[in-house]
């Protein structure tokens, strides 16, 4: 499956709603993206900058731009992953020490048995960041496995994980943009 469609699947996954979540009737991530089409997607900016001609500007970035330029979906990994998950899936009733490809945990016992011992684990909501979503994500290497923050309250509504490797790091890592580093790069290039 193509980088575009899994991203966009992930945005627009169902999270559920849960009656202490923040995002009343309509307000959840899953709940707004779920009216846009792929194309909308990709027509939106993939920076803006917000309060511009304030004392206080600050970027907002797309998160799908941010994933498809800086990402590549690793169907055979991802594969993999699901056939682990399935060899003792997860159920409330019969299993609840099963895996689930939605468990931080199971994802990070996963990566640790199949790209090696050295997992790191981040939340982009722990700390500021220019992305139009939070995601979370695990890394070995050039490899993640990446869930996207779909909910209201930031405490769940992950999606499930999947496998992608990391094209440009240093794109896929630059959460929090200074503005004025941006605008001075880009009023650079737009001279230019």
């Amino acid at each position: 499956m193509e980088t575009k469609q899994v991203i966009y699947n992930m945005l627009t996954e169902n999270t559920g709603t849960h009656f202490l979540d923040s995002g009343g009737a309509n307000d959840r991530h899953w709940q707004r993206n779920q009216s846009k089409t792929i194309n909308n997607f990709d027509n939106e900016e993939e920076i803006q900058i917000i309060d511009k001609d304030s004392k206080y500007p600050y970027l907002f970035k797309s998160l799908y731009h941010h994933l498809i330029n800086s990402c590549e979906y690793l169907e055979k990994d991802n594969k993999d992953f699901i056939n682990w998950v399935n060899q003792n899936p997860y159920s409330w009733k019969d299993n609840q020490d099963g895996r689930c490809a939605g468990s931080m945990y199971d994802v990070e016992e996963y990566m640790s048995l199949t790209y090696g011992d050295d997992i790191r684990t981040e939340y982009t909501f722990n700390y500021d960041n220019n992305l139009s979503q939070d995601i979370q994500f695990m890394t070995a290497g050039d490899i993640i496995a990446l869930a996207i923050h779909n909910g209201a309250d930031a405490r769940g509504g992950l999606t499930d994980y999947k496998i992608f490797r990391i094209g440009h790091k240093d794109y896929f890592y630059n959460f929090n943009e200074d503005v004025e580093d941006y605008l001075e790069h880009y009023e650079e290039k737009e001279s230019i």
